[in-house]
């Protein structure tokens, strides 16, 4: 045998009404979206989150990340009291993509990003800095 790596996964339902704020587009998370999030056995969790965004004017469009998410134990422990946490006490990057049918936005399909966290408050919020990669 080759080894096993035992993972816990969780699916968690991403509420809508969440916002998305850049300089050529701003929209609104609508259903469906959701987040596979597997625990792995060192205490890091590894992302799979999907989301359908509504532009301000009406377009639609769909992004997914992947990422990794890692917080030493006291922060850990403090985000599952409900605490906020922020980039400065843990690491937790993401490598979103957009899928859109929209002429407007055709130029999300052309991209590939990266995002890094800026605070997490579970059950609360999270919000990411995200950057296109050129």
């Amino acid at each position: 045998m080759y080894g096993l790596i035992v993972e816990a996964r969780r699916v968690v339902n991403v509420p809508t009404g969440g916002t998305l704020h850049g300089p050529k587009i701003n929209g609104t998370v609508v259903a469906p979206s959701g987040d596979w999030l597997y625990n792995m056995p060192d205490g890091s969790s590894r992302l799979d989150v999907r989301l359908m965004v509504k532009t301000d004017d009406n377009e639609l469009i769909f992004m997914e990340y992947a990422g990794v998410m890692a917080f030493p134990k006291d922060a850990a422990d403090r985000l599952n009291k409900g605490e906020l946490v922020t980039h400065a006490e843990g690491y937790f990057i993401t490598a979103p993509r957009f899928t859109t049918a929209s002429a407007k936005y055709a130029w999300l399909n052309q991209i590939q990003a990266v995002g890094k966290m800026v605070s997490l408050q579970r059950g609360h919020a999270i919000k990411y800095d995200i950057f296109e990669v050129k």
